[in-house]
Order: structure tokens, then sequence, then C-alpha cells
């Protein structure tokens, strides 16, 4: 690994001490497991913190604007699409992650709007710290719709 992804990673566990699971890497993960959609978005705390933020560009001819967080929070580590996130539409747009492109095990969960707030908790057994986009994938036609490279804060 390069001195930078060492630091990367290292700053992103020092920022996340006290969080739990969400945190840990699953042995024998991967795979395309895909996670049902929350059943309400997660609550994010007045004392949370940020610690990764970047401007969504659109792919494969969609328009994707906005921006995108990694925020911890109660213990939980989020993907929160910001106050100023759009996007144009497509069939079964899902909230990921990538790191140099997009990562199929990661896929969240389904996209809640073409705009604004909305979060999302890490699914359990990533590892925050492999990963340095937010992506809005279709699985449907497996094709990118926007991406977010994320910049520490």
């Amino acid at each position: 690994m390069t001195d930078l992804v060492l630091s990367r990673r290292r700053t992103l566990g020092l920022l996340a001490l006290g969080a739990t699971a969400p945190l840990a890497a699953c042995a024998g993960g991967g795979g395309s497991q895909k996670a049902a959609a929350p059943a309400a978005e997660p609550q994010i705390a007045s004392d949370a913190r940020v610690t990764a933020r970047g401007t969504f560009e659109g792919r494969s001819k969609h328009v994707t604007t906005g921006h995108a967080s990694i925020v911890f929070s109660n213990g939980n580590v989020i993907i929160q699409l910001e106050d100023d996130f759009t996007f144009d539409g497509a069939p079964d747009p899902k909230v990921a992650l990538g790191n140099g492109g997009f990562d199929e095990s990661t896929i969240h969960a389904a996209l809640r709007s073409n705009t604004g707030a909305q979060a999302y908790t890490l699914k359990p057994g990533l590892d925050i710290g492999d990963y340095t986009e937010v992506w809005i994938w279709c699985e449907q036609f497996s094709v990118p719709l926007g991406v977010a490279k994320l910049q520490l804060t």
C-alpha cells in the first residue's frame, strides 16, 4: 500500500474511534450480496463528525450533482447525500462505494429520492477506509449514474 492510502486509512480509523462493527473487516465477505433497504433513514446526531466529502459528477450521460459526505454518528458510519444532491433519474438507482471504480459488493440500498438530503448506514462488514468514492449505480443495467470522489476533511 502507498503511504497516502495507509495515512488515509489511519486517519479514518482514528476519527472513527468508538464506532462499532461497521468499521470491522468481515471475514469471508464480498460477493454481490444485496442489502435490504433500511426501514428508516438513520438519524445524524448534532455532534456527528464529517470525515470525508466529495462532489458528484454525472456518468453515462446522466446529470448527478451536489455533495456526498462520510459521517460518523452514534457509533455508525453513514453515507450522507447532502441537501444540494440532484439526479436526473434512471431505473433502479442504488447507493454504493468504490475505489478507482465501482465495487458491486458495496451496494447499500435503493436511492430514496432524486433530490435532497438522505442518509444510508454503512453496510456491516465494510471498512470505510477501503473506499474513496460514493457511487450512484443503475443495478438493472449495470452502469454508473454518478460518482463523488471523497477527500478527507
